[in-house]
């Protein structure tokens, strides 16, 4: 299998919609992970294949980001109930107002398109690094 047709394979199976419903299914973020890690594990095998001590370094740089992304979304949460819980007033305005914020721009939904992109285009690039140093060998 090549490197591209298992990125394609792994990204195309890795859906956010449906991990976000496991979750609200009640389903263990372990379980998810291993259960992807069992139906993908070829398209795995063959990514590891191409990754590189240097390759490993910005894995671990991307993952250090995403746990960044992820206190900055606990923080952004943190600070959205601590203004909510005010006042009961308040909580209604802003039940009618929240509505209308969201359509124009949701946050969460920014994120998870950004995010999956970037870890996708970063992985790319690590192939793509991997094959050039190949060839040039």
């Amino acid at each position: 299998m090549k490197i591209t047709e298992a990125l394609k394979s792994l990204e195309n199976s890795w859906s956010r919609e449906e991990i976000l419903v496991k979750i609200k299914n009640g389903e263990n973020s372990e379980k998810i992970v291993n259960d992807f890690c069992l139906s993908k594990q070829q398209e795995i095998e063959t990514l590891t294949n191409f990754i590189n001590p240097n390759d490993k370094v910005l894995l671990s740089e991307i993952e250090y980001l995403t746990n960044i992304e992820s206190k900055l979304i606990n923080k952004i949460k943190h600070n959205s109930f601590t203004k909510i819980d005010s006042s009961k007033n308040e909580k209604e305005q802003k039940k009618i107002t929240q509505p209308e914020r969201n359509k124009s721009f949701d946050l969460g939904f920014f994120m998870m398109k950004w995010s999956n992109k970037f870890v996708f285009i970063s992985l790319l690039a690590i192939s793509a690094i991997a094959l050039t140093k190949q060839a040039w060998a």
